[in-house]
């Protein structure tokens, strides 16, 4: 039997990775999508030997793009995670690295006009249906690859992407804070109580303190190896789950809801060796932070993670907030993760999160054709 092929662009979009297709090429039932998606991704297999996956979840991951026809959007944008040891396509929540290769792909697909020396891209993410708006730089009709721009978790420079997330409170829950309470104590069967921050912006996450997991905060993929402290934080994060109403019980989390909520582990500002052997120091963040995604450590810090955190930090009454202490006016919030250090700037209307801004650089790979089997 003859193998299926769709056309098809791998990216990569700020620190992940994401097969993007055209909505137009896949099947209009998508309740065929799925299975697609998982042979793509070569999942189930730890190694993902027989498709295009990277073994961690921030490299298996899928987009799905169409031009759009609502007013103030420019293009449509739908993002998958691929479980990889189970077989598991996760629709609800959405990626804020790969977002920022929407844009790029958006210009250089011709879905929207090429404008120098800056294309904004408006893009309704449907997962949260929230908008982001793409400030993409732009040189002889294409988005531009090369630039001076650095950023934390992805080798040399590139061209700016200046992204913003648009009122990104209650992108699953409708709330801000799903529980209603702003910090409260998870009493965590196994463990016992664990005090958390429970918010949805950008997409759903719980904070937890790493000194209520017994740890320093500053770990990298070690923490992989701790299951006593992997499986402490998927329990608070199947609490959270059942608080936000993705499943009946916590134990279902982990195979019902497995991207949401995300879970960052924060602590106080402190020195330590980045996943590139590089010291980072405590003074230059104002937050030490470091995200589990899928049931391992992400290696860097997913975007709309930052976006919830900053928020986090800006409103008091957070356990964020009490360990940042930012001034009253201070946007820009810095978070060393675990390749360094990231700025996210938040405005905020009193209470109210107005947008959060981050900075990633993307480019296309790959482009061609992904064979998959029957």
């Amino acid at each position: 039997m003859y193998m299926k092929k769709y056309p098809c662009v791998y990216m990569r979009g700020g620190t992940s990775k994401a097969v993007f297709f055209h909505e137009k090429d896949l099947p209009e039932d998508k309740s065929l999508w799925d299975d697609i998606f998982l042979k793509v991704m070569g999942t189930p297999d730890v190694k993902q030997i027989d498709g295009m996956g990277g073994t961690v979840s921030s490299t298996s991951k899928i987009a799905i793009i169409a031009p759009s026809n609502k007013p103030g959007v420019d293009v449509e944008y739908t993002f998958r995670q691929v479980d990889i040891v189970i077989p598991r396509v996760d629709g609800s929540a959405n990626c804020g690295n790969i977002s920022s290769a929407v844009g790029p792909f958006a210009i250089d697909e011709g879905l929207v006009p090429a404008v120098e020396p800056i294309t904004v891209v408006r893009v309704l993410n449907t997962n949260t249906n929230k908008i982001i708006e793409e400030h993409v730089r732009v040189e002889d009709g294409h988005a531009m690859v090369h630039g001076n721009e650095v950023i934390q978790g992805v080798p040399g420079t590139g061209s700016r992407i200046d992204m913003y997330f648009e009122d990104p409170a209650g992108s699953k829950t409708g709330k801000l804070f799903p529980t209603g309470q702003k910090k409260e104590v998870f009493d965590v069967p196994g463990y016992g109580p664990a005090e958390v921050t429970v918010l949805d912006c950008s997409n759903p996450m719980v904070f937890i303190k790493a000194s209520d997991l017994g740890i320093k905060g500053s770990e990298l993929t070690e923490l992989n190896q701790n299951k006593d402290v992997m499986e402490h934080i998927e329990r608070i994060r199947g609490i959270a789950a059942v608080k936000c109403g993705f499943v009946e019980k916590w134990e279902d989390a982990r195979t019902k809801s497995t991207s949401a909520p995300k879970v960052s582990i924060v602590s106080a500002p402190q020195d330590y060796i980045n996943m590139d052997g590089n010291e980072v120091k405590a003074d230059t963040m104002d937050l030490c932070c470091r995200a589990i995604s899928v049931g391992a450590l992400h290696k860097a810090y997913p975007m709309t993670v930052a976006v919830g955190t900053g928020a986090a930090a800006r409103i008091p009454g957070t356990i964020v907030n009490e360990i940042v202490k930012p001034a009253p006016d201070q946007d820009i919030i810095r978070l060393g993760h675990a390749s360094g250090v990231t700025e996210v700037d938040v405005k905020m209307g009193g209470e109210k999160v107005i947008k959060g801004g981050v900075t990633r650089t993307a480019r296309r790979i790959m482009d061609g054709w992904v064979y998959v089997r029957d």
